[in-house]
């Protein structure tokens, strides 16, 4: 096909004007711009795929001589062919600065390394440039070659004993450090409220009357004690806002401090109040908001980061904290650049300031410090139980990540060619030395494979979780999607009872974004297997904070995995919590409405925006907990990945 498309090119004739020797930068660009615009002008000649590949192929032989003109390129062809808002073209395609997260330069950098008329092209023009391509068949991908034959006895999972221990988890705080007071939280500007830059551009109705409420400067004091503030509704009050943002958040905003330091001071109360220990805990990312990514700077990423893990060492002290990165955890948005790609100098600071962090905090031993830089922030570590956690950072292979559509053509049985970040290679080496070591490990990531995931990876994680499972790996842990969720990983894709394998714990987020009650959870955790005997969680009823003089939210236990799913008590006292249990659970949400219904109010966390199954809008429960990966997810339900 890319002869063919080559052949049609020049008749279109991509070429500078013999007569000018020296052409302007504004001449190249205008001629640049003119074969592209030609490519749809002739559009007999080529369908819209060819035209997206051609238009790259264009772009990768100017960014080879000019990339610095790249971006003035890309934001005419974005905006001319309403491929997205003026804005995004231009937050799309700008070159990045420090002052807001744009990703121009990091798309000139994909185009001088990826080869258009390839899968790399394929898959580029469907997730990042509007589905101009069908989303292309999945390639054959075989990862036999990477690992010894899987033996009888590593096909089922050690039995456990009779104790447990505690493990806390916790997700996506999203701090909005540009929260305000007051400021319009039910808006219409594109992104997130509750800022000064967001407003409600409807005429507020007469019988929408807020003179009534009241604002505090509250915070936590450095004990850990809530400190009601000053009234300061005289400062912050709007007549003109429809809904205010009050003290602890609203549910279309990211958390402001103050909800984070709840959320946390509300565990270390209940450890205390229970006598409970925690043993380590683990994070599954995302520190940083979701606002406008022209309102995101890279030096508001750093203090969000540095914030949250501050916030996390005082109220858990000593304990442990296992983390990952989230898309949001980098700058700019989404993006991290492999060492094979010449580009990695562009995010080192990352790696350096979490390894700082992280082993400044005593979290992460000393001898791992460059383990973390090696592996984009990613590690191995044992616990004192002797558990081993594996940390990866998904964002090597996230649908946004420019870089990840580079060299997907190569040969999947090699590293090299699916693996270009090494973290392939990284997890199975870890997993094959626990293997043949008897040692029982867990793997934490932040995106899951069946949510924005490109799907090769989601192939290559679903091939290796399934060779090692359920015998070596106990358990599989993520966040971002802000539901609490889970996933089934099957035998030969055989969705039954009989052939679940391994099943993922998605937690719930403390952000309330959007429309969820902030949550936690911890994991009862057996002894000797390091198999999950039980989710505890719990959760704040965010609403009940609005208009309450600014009181301090009541956290609540929401409920037991155990007993909410299995309320005859038919699955054994002594069996974890495994995949058999869970895929039983997801027959009764496809089968059950009172079960669909129970798990999305689960979901929501009893929000006032949990759907409402009887009305149909559960329909895609069952196909989100069956999938694996996002190749059967979106054979299964299209459209509506959630984008967190």
């Amino acid at each position: 096909m890319r002869l063919a498309i080559l052949a049609q090119l020049a008749a279109v004739s991509f070429a500078i004007p013999a007569d000018l020797n020296s052409p302007s930068d504004e001449q190249i660009v205008a001629q640049t711009i003119r074969s592209i615009n030609s490519l749809y002008t002739n559009s007999s000649m080529l369908d819209k795929c060819q035209q997206c590949k051609a238009t790259l192929d264009i772009g990768k032989a100017i960014s080879l001589t000019r990339p610095d003109l790249v971006p003035e390129v890309f934001i005419d062809w974005c905006t001319t062919h309403k491929l997205d808002s003026a804005a995004n073209c231009k937050t799309y395609y700008s070159r990045n600065t420090v002052v807001a997260s744009r990703t121009g330069t990091d798309f000139t950098n994909l185009l001088q390394l990826m080869d258009p008329f390839s899968l790399d092209g394929d898959y580029l023009c469907y997730y990042k440039m509007k589905k101009q391509c069908s989303l292309p068949e999945l390639p054959e991908i075989d990862l036999s070659s990477w690992w010894p034959a899987k033996e009888d006895i590593a096909k089922v999972a050690p039995a456990p004993g009779n104790e447990t221990f505690n493990v806390l988890h916790v997700s996506d705080f999203h701090i909005q450090l540009d929260y305000a007071l007051g400021s319009e939280a039910n808006c219409t500007t594109n992104g997130m409220c509750c800022t000064t830059h967001t407003w409600n551009a409807n005429q507020k109705p007469d019988s929408v009357d807020n003179s009534d409420l009241k604002f505090f400067d509250s915070y936590y004091d450095e004990d850990g004690n809530f400190q009601l503030g000053d009234d300061v509704t005289s400062d912050v009050f709007n007549s003109s806002v429809w809904v205010p943002a009050q003290e602890f958040g609203a549910y279309k905003c990211d958390s402001p401090e103050l909800l984070i330091n709840s959320s946390l001071k509300s565990i270390a109360a209940y450890q205390e109040e229970n006598n409970l220990d925690f043993e380590f805990v683990i994070f599954t990312g995302d520190m940083i908001d979701h606002d406008e990514l022209e309102h995101t700077n890279y030096n508001m990423t750093i203090e969000s980061q540095e914030l949250i893990i501050r916030d996390m060492k005082k109220y858990f002290n000593d304990t442990p904290v296992y983390s990952v990165l989230g898309n949001h955890d980098t700058f700019p948005y989404g993006q991290l650049a492999s060492e094979a790609s010449g580009h990695t100098n562009l995010y080192d600071w990352n790696e350096d300031l979490l390894a700082d962090l992280w082993v400044g905090n005593g979290w992460i031993p000393f001898e791992d410090y460059q383990e973390i830089k090696k592996h984009y922030a990613g590690f191995s570590v044992e616990t004192k139980r002797g558990l081993k956690v594996i940390a990866i950072n998904s964002n090597t292979y996230y649908q946004k990540n420019y870089y990840s559509y580079w060299n997907m053509t190569e040969d999947f049985d090699q590293f090299d060619g699916i693996d270009q970040f090494g973290t392939l290679k990284f997890l199975v080496d870890e997993l094959l030395e626990s293997e043949a070591q008897g040692q029982r490990v867990w793997v934490i990531a932040h995106v899951p494979p069946n949510t924005q995931t490109l799907p090769t990876q989601a192939e290559a994680y679903k091939q290796i979780y399934s060779r090692f499972s359920p015998s070596t790996i106990a358990g599989l842990f993520f966040g971002h999607t802000h539901q609490d969720q889970f996933t089934m990983l099957y035998a030969n894709d055989n969705k039954t009872i009989e052939d679940a394998i391994m099943n993922t714990w998605i937690i719930q987020s403390v952000t309330p974004w959007v429309g969820f009650n902030p949550g936690w959870r911890y994991y009862e955790v057996d002894t000797e297997t390091f198999s999950i005997m039980n989710s505890m969680n719990f959760y704040t009823k965010l609403n009940e904070t609005f208009g309450n003089d600014g009181a301090e939210p009541v956290w609540e236990f929401e409920y037991s995995a155990r007993e909410a799913y299995d309320p005859q008590s038919t699955w054994p006292a002594d069996a974890p919590l495994n995949a058999t249990f869970w895929a039983t659970v997801a027959e009764s949400i496809k089968k059950s409405n009172e079960t669909a219904q129970l798990y999305s109010d689960f979901a929501y966390r009893l929000s006032p925006f949990a759907p409402d199954c009887s009305d149909g809008e559960c329909k895609e429960n069952y196909c989100y907990v069956s999938s694996f990966g996002v190749n059967e997810y979106e054979k299964c339900a299209g459209e509506g990945s959630i984008d967190s």
